[in-house]
């Protein structure tokens, strides 16, 4: 069976490019033909917008937040070309290694819907690709262009929202109608599109945790991690959040630890002298930091999923009282893990280590019926 995968990809996004591979790797191992089409996502500095329209209306403000967010990347980066070029390599090596791309590359939902392709199912992957406020079309996503009624199903798609506008109701009814299995990464999206479509929309695992530790530890690579102990710390946003730096220093001192932080791309977070910044990983440099690591500290959602993959001791920080990061808050809850979540501002936790017996056999439970959705959708 030839499975064509479409998610997103080639974004230099660590958890982009792990959840990829990690998807088209297990439908490898379970016998299928598998290969993600090589389609260029917005964020791409070559996608092409040609005759391109937005699938659902979004706000001046989200527009304008959305054309912004790659300049101000591309400016931080401006006076570290060597860092960027080096770490746009490993990612480039690591796709090339792990991952089997089209050898056609669509720029372009123009593309897309001149393409030919021949595929006895066409899944649509995780990330979040139905999440219309990243202000790019959803088309590709719901398949669109495919014109000869191949089977489709959805891995983990997300929507990344708590609630969907009046249009965007009226898009999501028509267009995931025509698919024969779906199923989302948060229960939030379960029940969303389980009002919507009156039908039912399975809660699966993300991609990065439907691979197993040993499984992950054949992709990563271990030059990056030093040689003392450390705790790691990944941040995802771009703005500064220093109560995470000041957990990790807790983490440090009590447990006599050097600190190392995965930095967001290629230039310093300027994190402090007694951190030590890595600027140019891939994402198997990325894998292998976090299977190195002691302790780690992130508000990372696969930040905390690699943490939880290979058993480590951690803490998932959420931005406030008030926040929510929903697929981050269920996987925890899920496996018993809430406990690790500790919100911006609030007292320092004490800092202990996790019994995961509990939770990696519950792990184990969603792991096998995750799979099992895949096999079934596929027939």
């Amino acid at each position: 069976m030839k499975i064509g995968i479409l998610t997103i990809h080639s974004v230099n996004n660590y958890g982009a490019e792990l959840q990829c591979c990690a998807l088209y790797q297990k439908l490898q191992k379970m016998g299928y033909d598998a290969e993600v089409i090589n389609f260029l996502f917005g964020i791409h500095h070559n996608h092409d917008f040609t005759g391109e329209k937005l699938t659902v209306p979004i706000s001046l403000k989200t527009k304008i937040k959305v054309k912004l967010l790659p300049i101000v990347q591309d400016f931080f980066c401006l006076f570290y070309q060597k860092n960027k070029t080096l770490r746009n390599q490993r990612f480039q090596e690591f796709h090339a290694k792990y991952n089997k791309l089209t050898k056609k590359v669509y720029p372009s939902v123009k593309s897309l819907n001149e393409a030919n392709f021949n595929y006895d199912v066409l899944c649509i992957g995780s990330d979040q690709v139905w999440n219309y406020e990243k202000g790019y079309s959803l088309e590709p996503f719901f398949a669109s262009f495919d014109k000869k009624g191949t089977k489709k199903i959805s891995y983990g798609s997300s929507i990344g929202l708590s609630q969907l506008t009046i249009e965007a109701e009226e898009v999501f009814k028509k267009e995931l109608s025509g698919f024969a299995s779906l199923s989302v990464r948060e229960q939030q999206a379960s029940d969303l599109l389980h009002k919507l479509l009156k039908r039912n929309v399975d809660v699966v695992l993300d991609p990065t945790l439907i691979l197993n530790n040993k499984e992950w530890l054949e992709v990563a690579k271990t030059d990056m991690c030093p040689k003392e102990k450390y705790v790691l710390v990944y941040i995802v946003t771009i703005k500064p959040c220093n109560y995470v730096l000041e957990v990790a220093r807790k983490v440090a001192k009590e447990r006599g630890l050097k600190i190392v932080r995965i930095c967001r791309d290629a230039y310093p977070e300027h994190s402090g002298n007694d951190v030590k910044e890595v600027l140019t990983a891939g994402p198997s440099d990325f894998v292998g930091l976090f299977a190195n690591a002691e302790f780690v500290v992130t508000n990372s959602f696969h930040g905390t999923a690699f943490s939880i993959n290979f058993s480590k001791p951690f803490f998932s920080v959420i931005k406030s009282k008030h926040s929510t990061n929903s697929r981050l808050t269920n996987i925890l809850k899920k496996l018993k893990l809430e406990d690790r979540i500790i919100r911006v501002g609030s007292p320092f936790p004490e800092i202990c280590d996790i019994d995961y017996r509990e939770s990696t056999k519950i792990l184990e439970e969603e792991r096998f019926r995750s799979i099992e959705y895949l096999k079934k959708s596929l027939g």
